[in-house]
């Protein structure tokens, strides 16, 4: 940034970042941080997870501590055991999302309903989430009511679509009179690898903004 000030339109960051030495010093130190959190991550050694923490000097933001615990796996599933004798039961899990659903039936909606694309698929139902702190109001329940909207499209036209459901959603929820100033967008920046965009609708509530849809 503040080479970028100083040279003005004559800066070429590119060159900038291929020839600095202090710029290429903490590349280097980045990607080889970042080869060891990847490979400890993939290879589930939460032991050099924990030791990566300490050398890289962590601090906890709220406290300040450095104590960090030993690094450990959660199960954010709800898991139970399906059969009628104890011996030959068999561990399933409760559903997280109520999404799946939805794709599973997909061809047997199409036919029977005789439908084209586009069209929608929305169910209601139970989820559950073993959440590690069950707090905030509705936004971290161990068992809560979700409803889910999947609208089909052909290839190619996904994203025309999605800047029409972005907009139709948010006046829907404006329509409610709650206050204009009450909601906003919050686009991701970090995408799952099957999406080309995503985005939450976010309403402030008393500790903040917190998405109401996405």
């Amino acid at each position: 940034a503040k080479a970028a000030k100083r040279f003005g339109e004559a800066f070429d960051e590119a060159k900038f970042r291929e020839t600095n030495p202090r710029v290429l010093e903490h590349q280097a130190k980045w990607n080889e941080i970042h080869e060891r959190y990847s490979k400890a991550m993939n290879e589930s050694d939460f032991e050099d997870l924990r030791q990566l923490i300490l050398d890289c000097g962590i601090v906890c933001p709220i406290s300040g501590t450095r104590n960090w615990t030993e690094v450990r796996q959660f199960n954010l599933m709800f898991s139970t055991d399906m059969g009628s004798t104890a011996d030959g039961a068999m561990k399933v899990y409760l559903r997280p999302e109520t999404a799946q659903g939805i794709f599973v039936n997909f061809l047997n909606v199409q036919k029977t309903g005789r439908m084209k694309v586009p069209f929608g698929i929305a169910q209601i139902g139970k989820a559950f989430r073993n959440e590690i702190v069950a707090r905030q109001f509705v936004f971290r329940m161990r068992e809560f009511e979700q409803m889910e909207m999947q609208f089909f499209v052909r290839p190619g036209e996904e994203m025309e679509w999605f800047k029409k459901w972005k907009s139709t959603r948010l006046k829907w929820h404006l329509a409610m009179g709650l206050g204009e100033e009450k909601y906003r967008y919050h686009d991701h920046e970090k995408l799952a690898h099957y999406a080309n965009a995503a985005t939450d609708i976010e309403f402030e509530m008393p500790f903040g903004f917190k998405e109401v849809e996405g």
